[in-house]
């Protein structure tokens, strides 16, 4: 294209779009959800609830934006850090197919703090969704998976861009302000994938980062900072610095084309499970595989060997280092892991918050069962357009074989409104109790013309109503 990327994404940005009504209810739907994944992020049992009380009680300010999960606030962009790093903290932020884009814990959290601070409506705020979610997928589309061959993650490598897309969206800013924002961000740009290899909880800071990261840009660009209009294509530019040498060619073409025209938000994948998205299909296929063994009457402990097959370079990220991946000793870790939730879902039939609690992976059986688990490639997988799973299974002198093509919440299996509202319910029951359902519902219906604070309180009136019933 002739045009620079940051220029197209600018215009975009800054420009009134007509969104249609069913990306609207689709985006809203998405703000929803991410409020629940944060909540359950924030649960008092869960690792990095612990570490957020701690977070929120130093952040605290009289005045700011809502800290998910709490009854403090803090400034927007310490708002935006620390809700986006619970939505990620436990691995149910939505994430787009193709692009390996997860706008929900980035752009989201960032339009949130924004919004409630700067008095904007509920519609204001679809509006800065809905145009992050769409400027972060088209750069995803830019690289492909080359980001995650190399070890990078894009929520915080991304995420600032998109999230600057929607600021700016929001604050109504001139496309000059926005192509410097987005300069901004280059500079800010990082996140490495170590942390799914070990277990650390430092990853889940990747969406939080790409919120404070892109908030701040913004703010930075207003005060008169500028940033190359060039971040993108530039010799010493984003793509370049962070894969060079490249294999094959960067799709510029179709980081800026077809705004407003194709509208990829409601492609997005709501995540049904607590884990990473390339096992999810091999729990749905281990669930088949668990019923069929029931009703052959064939015991699970009769299972001598089980194959999982996927493609790369989802399968490292899920299966090595062997050693720790098949035995882990954390929760994060062992939602990374191949082995241990192949295990789980096949011995438990259900997978949900509880079987990544610390005493969960522990569990002798599943353990037991994880050693006779090995994974291999899968030479006809689409990934990363779907993440489609293979499963073997040999049991009692015969053998299963299950082929998920589409993995839970892709398009071509997507999640009902009553599953999210489910998985709302199942991530905030902890805080809302018996009004989370009824929670979700007011807050799909909430008027456009009211404010992003006023949307927000309903989840203080319910949490209310719940320490008043106790």
């Amino acid at each position: 294209m002739s045009q620079m990327l940051a220029l197209a994404i600018a215009e975009f940005a800054s420009s009134a779009n007509v969104i249609p009504d069913e990306v609207r209810c689709a985006a809203r739907m998405h703000i929803i959800d991410s409020i629940g994944v944060c909540v359950a992020g924030a649960g008092p049992t869960e690792e990095s609830g612990r570490a957020a009380r701690k977070l929120a009680e130093s952040w605290r300010s009289p005045e700011g934006a809502t800290l998910l999960g709490t009854e403090a606030r803090a400034r927007s962009e310490l708002a935006a850090l620390y809700n986006g790093a619970l939505a990620q903290a436990l691995e149910m932020d939505d994430k787009h197919g193709s692009s390996l884009a997860r706008p929900g814990s980035t752009v989201i959290p960032a339009a949130l703090a924004v919004g409630e601070i700067a008095g904007r409506t509920v519609g204001q705020l679809i509006d800065a969704t809905v145009t992050g979610y769409e400027v972060m997928i088209r750069l995803g589309f830019v690289a492909g998976e080359r980001f995650l061959e190399r070890g990078y993650h894009t929520s915080s490598l991304l995420g600032p861009f998109g999230v600057v897309a929607a600021i700016g969206n929001l604050l109504r800013d001139d496309t000059r302000t926005i192509v410097d924002a987005l300069g901004i961000c280059g500079t800010f740009a990082s996140g490495i994938q170590e942390a799914t290899r070990t277990g650390s909880t430092s990853k889940i800071l990747h969406g939080g980062w790409g919120a404070h990261a892109g908030i701040l840009a913004v703010d930075l660009a207003r005060s008169g900072i500028t940033g190359p209009a060039s971040v993108f294509e530039g010799k010493f530019g984003f793509f370049e610095t962070h894969l060079t040498p490249i294999s094959g060619k960067l799709r510029f073409d179709l980081g800026g084309t077809g705004f407003g025209e194709h509208w990829y938000l409601p492609e997005t994948a709501f995540k049904p499970y607590p884990c990473c998205q390339l096992l999810h299909a091999f729990i749905d296929a281990a669930t088949e595989v668990r019923q069929e063994l029931e009703s052959a009457g064939v015991p699970l402990e009769s299972v001598t060997r089980v194959l999982c097959q996927l493609a790369e370079p989802g399968l490292t990220l899920v299966s090595e280092p062997r050693s720790s991946k098949i035995a882990p000793t954390t929760p994060h870790e062992a939602r990374f892991s191949i082995y241990y939730t192949t295990a789980a879902t096949l011995l438990r039939g259900h997978v949900g918050l509880e079987t990544f609690s610390a005493q969960s992976i522990r569990d002798r059986d599943v353990l037991r069962l994880a050693k006779v688990i090995d994974a291999a490639v899968d030479p006809d997988s689409d990934y990363p357009q779907h993440c489609p799973a293979r499963l073997t299974v040999e049991a009692g002198g015969r053998t299963w074989e299950k082929h998920v093509q589409f993995h839970p919440g892709s398009p071509e299996a997507a999640l009902s409104e009553a599953d999210v509202r489910a998985k709302f319910v199942r991530n905030t029951n902890w805080l809302f109790g018996r009004q989370a359902s009824a929670l979700f519902d007011t807050l799909m219906n909430f008027p456009e013309d009211l404010s992003v604070s006023e949307f927000l309180n309903n989840l203080r009136a319910a949490e209310s109503q719940l320490r008043k019933a106790s």
